[in-house]
């Protein structure tokens, strides 16, 4: 026997019956995701890659060592532009202890025992027949960097910026930077064309660190040392 449905549940019901706006759309549930939207989410399109413009070309960078900021402790990464004109432009990147330490060992040419996460994935990389063309560091914000990763495919990978410039100076391929961003982040003043004398308010550290040379063995032992003994609360997360 079926029971007569009560007079307030009626408006309900036909709600429910009539009509299928009650219901919450398809996309919100997982089970009814279309193969088109599930290849979206899973393979997501490539992020485009800024070549720069006439403009603002991009200027290719060179990584001259690794240095200790005091007194943060904080260990940066200086790169110099090596296209003319842009030589006493220098670019002070922050970056973590394994990142500085990684990099020290590779501008100094030494192999680890066993690969470490940067050789890893470049190795990974060659295995699918895949290589790195260039690195690209763009500015966020005043103080903070990012680094997007060009595969010769023509896809590119975003990263941090330290985790980018590692890879670079590892598969040994270019890093450039907008012009614009180089010369708005130049930690160097700029020197006059007819002198080799700076300009007035003297020389900066950067371009004295830079202009050092290469990093010998007994600077990355004591760089490894200090940051073997360091506190990770004295370095700044940026």
């Amino acid at each position: 026997m079926r029971l007569p449905v009560p007079e307030w549940l009626s408006p309900l019901r036909r709600c429910c019956s009539v009509s299928k706006s009650c219901a919450p759309p398809s996309w919100t549930l997982p089970w009814k995701e279309s193969i088109a939207d599930r290849k979206l989410r899973v393979h997501p399109p490539a992020l485009p890659a800024y070549t720069g413009t006439m403009d603002d070309p991009q200027v290719e960078l060179e990584v001259v060592g690794v240095r200790v900021e005091l007194p943060n402790n904080q260990p940066v990464l200086i790169l110099r532009g090596v296209e003319p004109g842009t030589e006493n432009f220098h670019v002070a990147v922050v970056v973590g202890p394994a990142e500085a330490a990684a990099v020290a060992r590779a501008l100094q040419g030494e192999v680890p025992p066993r690969p470490m996460t940067h050789d890893l994935l470049t190795s990974v990389l060659e295995s699918f027949g895949r290589g790195i063309a260039g690195v690209e560091i763009r500015l966020l914000d005043m103080s903070t960097y990012a680094g997007y990763v060009r595969l010769n495919s023509g896809n590119t990978v975003d990263a941090r910026a330290s985790d980018a410039i590692a890879v670079a100076v590892r598969a040994q391929c270019p890093v450039t930077m907008a012009r614009t961003t180089l010369e708005a982040v130049s930690v160097t003043p700029r020197y006059k064309s007819s002198s080799n004398d700076p300009q007035p308010g003297g020389s900066s550290e950067a371009q004295q660190l830079a202009d050092r040379g290469p990093i010998s063995e007994d600077e990355i032992r004591e760089f490894e040392k200090f940051l073997s003994e360091a506190d990770p609360e004295d370095f700044d997360r940026s």
